[in-house]
């Protein structure tokens, strides 16, 4: 029972990176989602319309391995989009963003601009560039 407590008492949970990173994400996501909640959508479809709108081909595992997000997220995000009608399946597997789609980017991107503007003044330059290096870090 002693090897127990001994190892409970070693561990730390406010060192845990996990919790760090969740936590990162939880504040900078919520700046997104203030500014973009008129719009009723989230975070990660709005990634999967900006990838969209900037490649010719595109398809769900390409997603998948792009933003690190689980098939069946995607999927999910992919209904929403295709019942939204901002993504088209007529050239399925094949993914591409429609006018609708471009037309509705076009709204979202000033508030869109207003959070990165909010997230940037949070981060500073230095977080900027710490932010930057540890993704590079994690991806390589």
């Amino acid at each position: 029972m002693k090897k127990e407590t001994d190892i409970l008492d070693s561990c730390d949970p406010r060192q845990c990176i996990s919790m760090k990173m969740l936590k990162c994400n939880r504040i900078i996501s919520q700046i997104f989602r203030e500014h973009l909640k008129e719009f009723g959508i989230t975070n990660s479809q709005l990634t999967v319309l900006f990838i969209a709108s900037k490649r010719e081909y595109l398809n769900q595992a390409m997603l998948s391995e792009m933003l690190y997000l689980e098939k069946s997220t995607i999927s999910r995000n992919m209904k929403r989009l295709f019942d939204k009608e901002f993504i088209s399946r007529e050239e399925f597997p094949q993914l591409k963003i429609t006018e609708k789609g471009k037309e509705f980017l076009r709204l979202v991107i000033p508030k869109w601009n207003s959070a990165m503007e909010e997230a940037k003044a949070k981060l500073k330059e230095e977080g900027l560039q710490s932010l930057d290096s540890l993704l590079y870090q994690l991806e390589n």
